[in-house]
C-alpha cells in the first residue's frame, strides 16, 4: 500500500449477494453512528488476524451495524447475507477504513490531545483554597 493510498483511502470495489458495492472511506456525517457501532468491537481488531467466529460471538450484532452504516444498506440487507459474505464485506469495510484510522487520524488525535494538555497546563494556575 502506497503513502498516498494510507493518506487517501481508496474505494474497494465488490460484488456482495449479487449486488455491485463500493466501499469507500467513511464520511463524516456516518462516524458518529459508526464509531458507537464499531467502538466495542475494536478489541477484537487487533493483533494480526482477526477470530472472524469470537468476533461475530461476542459483537456481531455491533459489527453488522457498523457494516450497514458503512456501506449505506438497511441492516435486513447485512443481515440476511450468508455468512461468508457477510464476513467479506465486514473485513472490506475494516481495511478501507481501520488504515485511515489507526495511521492518520489516531495519531493527529494523540498529537492534538498532548499538545491541549500542555498547553492547558501551563495556562493553569493552582485555586485558592
Amino acid at each position: 500500500m502506497s503513502d498516498l493510498d494510507i493518506l487517501i483511502p481508496q474505494a474497494v470495489e465488490l460484488v456482495i449477494d449479487g449486488v455491485p458495492l463500493t466501499i469507500m472511506p467513511l464520511k463524516v456525517g456516518q462516524l458518529p453512528a459508526f464509531l458507537r457501532a464499531i467502538t466495542p468491537v475494536m478489541q477484537h481488531l487487533g493483533g494480526d488476524s482477526i477470530d472472524w467466529l469470537a468476533l461475530f460471538g461476542e459483537r456481531g450484532n455491533d459489527l453488522l451495524t457498523a457494516v450497514s452504516i458503512a456501506v449505506g444498506k438497511p441492516r435486513d440487507w447485512v443481515d440476511a447475507l450468508d455468512a461468508d459474505q457477510a464476513i467479506l464485506l465486514a473485513a472490506k469495510v475494516i481495511e478501507v477504513n481501520a488504515v485511515f484510522f489507526t495511521r492518520t487520524v489516531m495519531p493527529r488525535l494523540d498529537g492534538l490531545m498532548a499538545s491541549t494538555s500542555v498547553t492547558a497546563a501551563a495556562g493553569s494556575t493552582p485555586s485558592s483554597i
